[in-house]
C-alpha cells in the first residue's frame, strides 16, 4: 500500500479527490453486484414456485391420472352403533346383512394380591420354593425361558414377560402383576407354564454365565449365551452342536471382555491426560476470568468475591480439561494407539495409584479401578477358560424336578396353557389363586350374508370391505348396509384437483404478466441508509415481483400445462375433453385459463349452470374415469418432461437451477476481481498524489532556501 500524504504541501483534500475518482470506477462493480442480487432473488422465486409445482405433481396430478382414484365406494349402515363399514374399489355394490356374534379381545391376566408381609424385590424372599423353577412364556410363535434363582427380582420377571412380547408390570400399591397381550385375537393368546429345575442344572447355568461375564454383556450377547446354554441341554459333549455352542459362548465372552478392557483403557488414559493437563487449563482459566472479577489494581470488583472467582476457575478448568481430554482420546492417533495397546497389555495397581489425585477423583467413579490387573486375552484363551464349565453343564443328565400344583401361586398367578384351538387350561384344571382374574383372548366373529367370518382384530376385512365392530347384534336380528359408487367423493376429488391447479396457474400467470420494473435496481447500502424501511421494502418488492416477467422457461411451463388440460381423448369411438363434463375455462380471458365446474354450488358465477360432471358420474362413470384419467395423465407426462434433468437443470426441477448457481458463482468471481483491481487503482492514485506532494515539498524547501540567501 502506498504511503498516503494528504495535502500537506498542496493544500488539496487528497482523500476526497481519490474517493470521488474511486466512486466513479466502482460503478462497474456495483452493477455486477446488482446483477448477482437480482439473480439470487430470481433463484429464490423459482425455488418457491418449483416446490409448489412439485406439490401439485406429487399430491394431485400423480393421483388423478390413476383410474383407481375415481373408483370410490361408500357404505351406508343401518345401525352405526354396531358397526362402521369402509368400502374400497374391489367391493361389490349391493345390500348386505350382518350379524355380530363376538368382538375380538386381548388376553388379560390380573394377578391375585401378594401377601403384604411377603413382598420384597426378590422372588425367593416371597417364596423360597420358587428357586430352581423355570417359567416358559409362549406368545404366538415367540417363546421365552426364564429361570428363577436366589437373586431373581420382580423386575427380572416382568422384563422376561416383556421380552416375550407381552405388556407386563407390577403395581406396588395393589401388589399385583398385570399381564396382557399387545394385540387381540386367539393367535395372540399367551401361555405361562412352570417346570422344576435341579440344583445341578441351576448351578451349571450360573457357572457358565459367571465364566463368560454374563452380567456385563449387552442384550444381544446375553441372548447368544442363553441360546447356547439351551442348545447344550440336549447336545452332549463333543458333538457338532456342543462345539458350535462353545464357540458362540467364547465369542460373546471375548467381545464383552474386549469392550470392557477398551473402555477401561480409555478411562485410564482420560484420567492420565486429565491429571497432566489440569494445572495448565486452571492457569488459563485464572487469566481469562481475572478481568471479570478484579480491577486493574488487583482489588475485587463490586459484587464479586474470591470464593466465586475460585469456583468459576475450577469449573472452567474442569470443563476445558475434560473437553481437551475427550478430543485427544477420540482424534489423536497416538493416544488411540496407546489406548488400544493398553487394553490388551494391561496395567498394574501401581499405574493407577500413580495418577494425579484430581484425576482419580474425577474418573474412579467411571470404573478406572477395573483396569488394574487387566491381562492379555484372546478368543481361543477364553474358550479354554470356559470349556470346563461348558463340558460339565452339557454332561448333566438330571435336569427336571417334580412340581406340586402351580409354582406361581405365591405370586398371585397360575400356570396357563392355551391350546391350538384357543381353549385355556388354568393350573391343570385346579383352583386359581384368590383374586386372580383371566380374560381369555377371542376372535371377532360375524355372519356376513350367511357366511361366518373371523378376525383377530375388531375389524373384519373381506372382499373390499373393512367392517369395524363396535357392538353385538341380537341373534337372528341382523343389521344391514349397502355399498354404492361414491359420486360425491369422486366429484370432490376432481374439484380439489382443479382448485390446486387453478391456484398454481394463477400464481404463474401473475408472475409472467407482472408489470415492468425498468429503472429499478437493487439498492446499495448507502441508498438504503437514505430511505426508510418501508421505502426500501416497496422498492425491492417492485423488483422481486417482476423477476419472472415474460420469462421463457415459465411461459413454457404454463403453455405446456394448459395444452395438456385442453387435450382431447377418444373413448369407445367418441372424442371427449374436460368441456364434455362441464369443466370449462372462463370467457374472461384475463383469468388466463383457470377452470370452473358448471353447477358447482361454491362458484358464484357458474353455480346456476347444468352440472354435467355430477350427471356423468351418476349415469356413465366409466366414461368419466377413462377420459379424466387420460387427460390428467397427459398433464403428468407434460410436467415430467418439463422437469427432466439436463446440463442446466437438476432432475425434478422446472427451471435452470444449475445454470443459475454457475452464473452466481461467476458473478462472485468477477466481483472479487473488481475488488482487487479497485484496490490496485486506489493505491495508484495515492502514489501519484504522494509523488506530487513530495515534489511540491521539495520545491517549497528550495524556495525557502533561495529566499534566505537573498535575504528575503
Amino acid at each position: 500500500m502506498a504511503i498516503r500524504l494528504s495535502g500537506l504541501s498542496s493544500g488539496l483534500d487528497t482523500e476526497a479527490i481519490v474517493g470521488a475518482l474511486m466512486s466513479a470506477q466502482s460503478l462497474k462493480k456495483t452493477k455486477i453486484e446488482q446483477k448477482k442480487t437480482k439473480l439470487e432473488w430470481q433463484q429464490e422465486k423459482w425455488a418457491d414456485l418449483n416446490t409448489k409445482l412439485m406439490k401439485l405433481y406429487n399430491e394431485q396430478v400423480s393421483k388423478m391420472q390413476l383410474q383407481s382414484s375415481y373408483m370410490k365406494k361408500k357404505a351406508t349402515v343401518s345401525d352405526e352403533s354396531k358397526a362402521s363399514v369402509t368400502a374400497n374399489s374391489k367391493a361389490a355394490n349391493g345390500s348386505y346383512t350382518l350379524e355380530i356374534e363376538n368382538i375380538a379381545t386381548s388376553q388379560y391376566l390380573t394377578g391375585g394380591q401378594i401377601s403384604a408381609s411377603a413382598v420384597t424385590d426378590k422372588l425367593a424372599d416371597i417364596d423360597a420354593s420358587l428357586v430352581n423353577k423355570e417359567i416358559l412364556i409362549t406368545n404366538g410363535d415367540k417363546t421365552e425361558k426364564f429361570a428363577i434363582t436366589a437373586d431373581t427380582t420382580i423386575q427380572d420377571f416382568t422384563n422376561a414377560l416383556s421380552k416375550a412380547g407381552l405388556n407386563a408390570s407390577y403395581d406396588t400399591n395393589q401388589k399385583r402383576f398385570f399381564i396382557s397381550s399387545k394385540d387381540s385375537g386367539l393367535k395372540n393368546a399367551f401361555s405361562i407354564t412352570t417346570s422344576g429345575i435341579t440344583d445341578t442344572e441351576v448351578n451349571g447355568r450360573q457357572a457358565i454365565r459367571d465364566a463368560v461375564g454374563y452380567s456385563k454383556m449387552s442384550s444381544a450377547n446375553k441372548t447368544i449365551v442363553d441360546d447356547a446354554i439351551e442348545a447344550l441341554q440336549t447336545s452332549g459333549v463333543d458333538t457338532d452342536e456342543y462345539k458350535a455352542a462353545l464357540e458362540s459362548l467364547s465369542k460373546a465372552a471375548y467381545e464383552t471382555k474386549k469392550t470392557a478392557s477398551e473402555t477401561a483403557a480409555s478411562t485410564y488414559m482420560k484420567a492420565k491426560l486429565y491429571g497432566e493437563n489440569y494445572d495448565t487449563y486452571k492457569t488459563k482459566a485464572e487469566e481469562s476470568l481475572k478481568s471479570e472479577y478484579f480491577e486493574e489494581d488487583g482489588t475485587l470488583k463490586e459484587g464479586k468475591t474470591q470464593e466465586a472467582y475460585d469456583e468459576a476457575v475450577a469449573k472452567k478448568a474442569d470443563t476445558d480439561t475434560t473437553s481437551y481430554v475427550n478430543s485427544q482420546v477420540s482424534t489423536n492417533s497416538d493416544v488411540k494407539l496407546e489406548v488400544e495397546a493398553a487394553a490388551f497389555a494391561g496395567k498394574t495397581v501401581a499405574d493407577i495409584e500413580g495418577l494425579d489425585e484430581k484425576a482419580k477423583e474425577k474418573y474412579y467413579k467411571d470404573g478406572i479401578e477395573e483396569f488394574a490387573g487387566t491381562s492379555t486375552f484372546t478368543q481361543e484363551g477364553i474358550q479354554n477358560d470356559i470349556s470346563t464349565a461348558v463340558s460339565d453343564y452339557a454332561s448333566i443328565t438330571d435336569r427336571n424336578s417334580a412340581l406340586a400344583g402351580s409354582a406361581l401361586s405365591s405370586l398371585g398367578l397360575a400356570d396357563i396353557q392355551v391350546a391350538a384351538d384357543g381353549s385355556v387350561t388354568v393350573n391343570g384344571g385346579g383352583a386359581t389363586p384368590s383374586g386372580m382374574a383371566l380374560v381369555k383372548a377371542s376372535d371377532s366373529k360375524i355372519i356376513l350374508n350367511g357366511a361366518t367370518l373371523t378376525s383377530s382384530s375388531s375389524t373384519v376385512s373381506a372382499n373390499g370391505l373393512d367392517i369395524s365392530l363396535t357392538g353385538l347384534t341380537k341373534k337372528n336380528e341382523p343389521i344391514t348396509f349397502s355399498v354404492s359408487n361414491d359420486v360425491d367423493g369422486v366429484y370432490n376429488s376432481v374439484k380439489t384437483f382443479l382448485k390446486e391447479y387453478n391456484t398454481i396457474l394463477k400464481e404463474m400467470n401473475t408472475l409472467y404478466n407482472a408489470g415492468s420494473a425498468k429503472g429499478y435496481e437493487p439498492l446499495t447500502s448507502e441508498q438504503k441508509e437514505a430511505m426508510s424501511d418501508d421505502e426500501v421494502e416497496l422498492w425491492e418488492k417492485k423488483i422481486k415481483d417482476s423477476l419472472l416477467r415474460k420469462d421463457a422457461t415459465l411461459n413454457g411451463v404454463i403453455t405446456g400445462m394448459r395444452s395438456a388440460m385442453q387435450s382431447q381423448v377418444t373413448y369407445e369411438g367418441k372424442s371427449y375433453s374436460l368441456a364434455s363434463f362441464g369443466i370449462m375455462t372462463s370467457t374472461d380471458y384475463t383469468e388466463g385459463g383457470l377452470y370452473h365446474i358448471y353447477g358447482d354450488s361454491e362458484d358464484a358465477v357458474y353455480a346456476d349452470r347444468s352440472d354435467k360432471l355430477k350427471a356423468a358420474l351418476q349415469e356413465d362413470p366409466d366414461v368419466v374415469v377413462n377420459v379424466l384419467s387420460e387427460i390428467f395423465s397427459n398433464l403428468r407426462e407434460t410436467m415430467s418432461e418439463k422437469m427432466k434433468g439436463s446440463k442446466v437443470s437438476s432432475a425434478l426441477t422446472f427451471y435452470s437451477d444449475i445454470k443459475m448457481k454457475d452464473d452466481i458463482k461467476d458473478y462472485e468471481e468477477e466481483i472479487d476481481d473488481w475488488e482487487d483491481r479497485l484496490a490496485a487503482l486506489e493505491d495508484s492514485y495515492y502514489k501519484k498524489f504522494t509523488a506530487m506532494e513530495t515534489a511540491m515539498a521539495k520545491l517549497q524547501s528550495q524556495q525557502s532556501s533561495l529566499g534566505g540567501l537573498l535575504g528575503m
